[in-house]
């Protein structure tokens, strides 16, 4: 079904599985020009060639990046800019749950690298083109988990105490200061800036983290949302017209919600931008 999107060049990260590919395919299906951001390109090419089966007309393009490194992010935002003068949607959808302790090639830890920093500096670089838009949006996939985290500043993307979940959440909280504080940097322009929980979705999600977290995820696969479920409220976000002006807000099922009071610091939130803008070399 064509919705007011149509024509629209909307942004998924993450798009060759579970949410990304489901809201690539919702988003395609609705007549927007899906740009698939994707780590593995056989995977890519076969993200793309199920949701042609199922939506003939969809316009899918593919890029590769691999975002825990921050070279591959600087790339594949010059050729998005290069390729796209003018972004709509910018859905920042990829992430992991990490496994082991795992630095990067930057030397940060892999959620923080993945989770946070990425889109931290791939919606920065894309500014230009998202501000180009006439009611440009963007979209962090974050998480329940948030509620969990914490942000130390003293230790952050290098922690002296390793935890897989812990890693996440705190990756997760860092999302919603970033969703927050990007929101009142742009608040007078037309750009908006919200957050999400999509639920907890069975897909392959956690599929590279350690035993423990592998075996949750399988045990508890049929009691979790489907992908496409999954993908309902980042689509709402994208082609609500009800949306025009609502920015800094977290989601949950297509509605507001409230995120962890910690997550409301608005003082901790233009540290952790200063912090992330270090780190990224933005």
């Amino acid at each position: 079904m064509k919705t007011d999107k149509a024509g629209k060049i909307m942004v998924v990260t993450g798009a060759s599985s579970g949410i990304g590919k489901a809201t690539a395919q919702a988003l395609a299906n609705g007549g927007a020009q899906v740009v698939m951001v994707c780590r593995n390109e056989r995977k890519g090419l076969e993200a793309i060639k199920e949701i042609k089966q199922k939506v003939p007309e969809a316009t899918l393009k593919l890029h590769l990046a691999d975002l825990s490194s921050l070279q591959e992010v600087r790339k594949v935002a010059a050729e998005l800019k290069e390729n796209y003068p003018v972004i709509d949607v910018l859905i920042n959808n990829a992430g992991l749950i990490p496994g082991v302790m795992q630095t990067t090639a930057d030397g940060w830890e892999l959620a923080w690298a993945t989770n946070h920093l990425a889109p931290f500096l791939l919606t920065n670089l894309l500014m230009e083109p998202l501000l180009a838009s006439e009611q440009g949006r963007v979209i962090n996939v974050t998480s329940e988990a948030h509620r969990l985290g914490q942000i130390d500043f003293e230790h952050a993307g290098k922690p002296q105490k390793y935890s897989a979940i812990t890693a996440y959440a705190d990756s997760k909280l860092a999302n919603i200061h970033f969703t927050y504080e990007l929101a009142r940097r742009t608040e007078f322009t037309n750009l908006t800036v919200n957050c999400l929980h999509p639920g907890v979705v069975g897909s392959s999600f956690g599929s590279n983290s350690n035993f423990f977290i592998r075996e949750f995820f399988r045990l508890a696969r049929f009691f979790m949302k489907t992908p496409e479920k999954g993908a309902e409220t980042p689509v709402y976000l994208a082609t609500s017209p009800h949306l025009k002006f609502i920015s800094g807000k977290y989601f949950k099922n297509a509605k507001q919600a409230n995120s962890a009071a910690d997550s409301n610091n608005a003082h901790v939130a233009r540290r952790l931008w200063d912090i992330s803008a270090e780190q990224t070399g933005f």
